[in-house]
């Protein structure tokens, strides 16, 4: 009997560490990423005529172990101390941009960062408080990364036209069509030059890991590029990069 409870003791121990353990971490990680003040304690001044142009905003690199963001007018970084819930900034050796800023926003706010000795995340991990012994000082919300880009947020499909330059004529007439099974048909034609006859390649196109740019991969070799925008394709030089230089605008082609 006495092994049984022995036992269970040591379970119900290991039980806890191990939810103990999880809980720091759940809580650690959650904190990763950047948060935007929405709330602070304090001044007479409403938040809003506080920071009436830009809101503060705060972010942990928990690898890196650094906390930087922006006062509202200055960019702020340092080293990150925190251990479980809590968290001080008294000693994070923070280093500062100079601008002049009017009002007193910048000021509050990095004044109250350095009374803040512990936080608190919402079940949701959407709002991060900063607590100075049980009273809650600043309230930020969680900024989530922007994932729209040119592939998942514009119409994208469609005939684009345009006249690119030519070296030896008075221009290319181009026609790119972009199908939504990713293929494409390009015509063009030498203006001034020859007889006219216009010239029809097709092919497959894939999207960049950013989702803003197009690859057109000829069936017989070669390729060329495109920055996809609202209803416009903007041809790239041969290493993906902008055209530059008194043409460049030239180089676009509109639905």
């Amino acid at each position: 009997m006495k092994k049984i409870i022995l036992t269970l003791s040591i379970s119900c121990l290991i039980f806890i560490a191990c939810n103990s353990t999880q809980s720091a971490a759940k809580a650690t990680t959650s904190l990763e990423g950047t948060w935007k003040l929405n709330y602070i304690t304090g001044p007479r001044i409403a938040f809003e005529g506080l920071y009436p142009n830009k809101k503060p905003s705060i972010a942990f690199n928990l690898k890196e172990n650094k906390v930087s963001g922006n006062n509202s007018c200055n960019q702020y970084f340092g080293q990150l101390n925190y251990e479980g819930n809590k968290i001080s900034f008294k000693d994070a050796k923070m280093g500062m941009t100079m601008m002049a800023c009017p009002g007193e926003g910048e000021n509050v706010f990095m004044k109250t960062l350095e009374k803040i000795d512990s936080y608190s995340i919402s079940d949701d991990g959407k709002t991060l408080n900063f607590i100075m012994g049980d009273i809650a000082m600043m309230r930020f919300e969680k900024v989530l990364p922007d994932t729209h880009n040119s592939q998942n947020s514009i119409d994208w499909t469609g005939t684009y036209k345009g006249v690119t330059p030519c070296a030896d004529c008075e221009g290319i007439e181009t026609e790119v069509v972009l199908n939504k099974d990713l293929t494409y048909v390009v015509k063009t034609k030498y203006l001034g030059k020859g007889d006219g006859k216009v010239f029809e390649e097709k092919g497959s196109f894939v999207w960049d890991k950013m989702g803003g740019n197009i690859r057109l991969q000829a069936s017989k070799g070669g390729s060329s590029q495109y920055k996809v925008g609202e209803n416009q394709l903007i041809q790239l030089d041969m290493e993906g990069k902008p055209i530059t230089g008194d043409l460049a605008d030239k180089f676009v082609l509109r639905k």
